[in-house]
Order: structure tokens, then sequence, then C-alpha cells
């Protein structure tokens, strides 16, 4: 036991109030330490029903200025597309109008082309005709060359045999000069027909050189066109 003016403290008594003292330390020293602040956390805020119906607003007026503008566009785009329609409407016309002509025009040309190699047609074709008849012209013109000769050959006998004159014996013989052959009435291929040149020749030899309605005298080679058939021609009575 300690004494200590006058009042007598035991052991456990002095530890205890030193433990009292020391603990008022203790607060004062974590008291003194820096506390660590708590991080605010960020709450959402709420919003009023007035501010959604503002937003809705803001929402529903942007989207009514977006369908004005698209229906401005859409009707913009409507009149540039029928402009653009009459436009082409106009061109089509204006192209359809030259393919007609430039159609007719070259159905045109293709009749008169076809219309010329026709004509050319017929006149090579005649051509050919022409040459075919100068030929037999000139087969019965060696014939009849021939014919001549066989004739002077006979007259000459006859002159001899007779005593007849050579111009007396030719006057007294009349045939056609192109096949040799007597004039005779009653025989109709040998009836002698006068030619427009004045040649006579019987109507069997001008039916042969009858083409196309014109007849080749076989004496001046001198085309002439009949009117009528060859058995039109005038008689010559004389040659008979």
């Amino acid at each position: 036991m300690i004494r200590n003016n006058g009042r007598v403290k035991t052991r456990r008594a002095e530890t205890e109030s030193e433990n009292s003292q020391s603990v008022p330390k203790k607060r004062k020293l974590q008291a003194s330490q820096p506390v660590a602040k708590k991080r605010k956390t960020e709450q959402p805020q709420k919003t009023d029903r007035k501010d959604e119906i503002r937003i809705l607003r803001e929402e529903l007026e942007k989207a009514e200025k977006e369908y004005r503008e698209a229906g401005k566009f859409i009707i913009e785009e409507t009149r540039r597309l029928k402009r653009e329609n009459v436009q082409l409407e106009e061109e089509a016309k204006h192209h359809g109008e030259q393919f007609r002509y430039i159609k007719y025009k070259i159905d045109r040309e293709l009749v008169w082309k076809k219309q010329e190699k026709e004509a050319l047609a017929r006149t090579l074709d005649k051509g050919q005709e022409a040459d075919r008849a100068d030929v037999d012209v000139f087969a019965k013109e060696e014939n009849m060359a021939q014919s001549y000769l066989d004739t002077i050959n006979n007259l000459k006998e006859k002159i001899k045999n007779s005593g007849m004159t050579p111009a007396r014996a030719m006057a007294s013989r009349k045939a056609c000069e192109m096949c040799q052959i007597e004039f005779n009435e009653n025989i109709n291929e040998s009836v002698p027909k006068i030619l427009p040149c004045g040649h006579t020749v019987c109507l069997g030899c001008i039916k042969e050189l009858y083409n196309d309605g014109h007849v080749r005298c076989p004496s001046d080679r001198w085309y002439t066109k009949l009117d009528e058939s060859p058995e039109s021609l005038p008689t010559n009575f004389a040659a008979l």
C-alpha cells in the first residue's frame, strides 16, 4: 500500500487511476488526426412532368418541321419530274417525226432503186434481144447474100441459054430480097408488104423481124415502129 496525504491506495487502485488518466490523451490524439472525407455519389436528378411535356413538345415541333420540309421537297421533286417528263415527251415526239421522215425517205429511195433496177433489167433484156436479133439478121443476111449469088448464077445460065440481057432478067424476077422467095398473093406469108422506109418485104420475113412493136428493114437496117400488126402494112401489088 502507498500512503499519499494520509490516504492509503492499493496498487490496483493506482493502475486504474493511471488508466483513467491515459484515456483522454488517446482520444485527443485520435481527434487531432485528419479524417478521410467520403466521396459523394452523384444521384440521378429526377425530372418532373413539366420537363417531360416540354421535351415531348420540342420533339413534336422538330418532327413537324421535318415533315413540312419533306413535303415541300416532295412537291418540288414532283414538279421537276413533271417538267422533265414533258420535255422528254416533246423530244420523243420530235425524234419520232424525224424517224418517220427518214423512214419515208428511205422507203422512197428503195422504190426508186427498185424502179431503176427494173428499168435497167428491161433495157438489158431489150439489148440482149436486139443482139440476138442482130445475130439472126446477120445470119439471114448471109443467107440472103448466098441466095443472091445463087440467083445471079442461075440468071447467068438463063442469059446464056436464052440470049436475054441481065437487066431484063432481074426485072422479070419478083422475089423478096431477104428470103429470095417469089411474091405470091395466094400464100399469106409470101404477100409483098411495103415498109414505112419504102422497101418491099414479104409478110413472113416482116413477122420474123417484128420485135416489141418495131421492125428493122433488111435493106437499109432502119428501125420502124408499127402502130398495128404487120398484116396492116400496105400490099405492094406492083410486085405481084
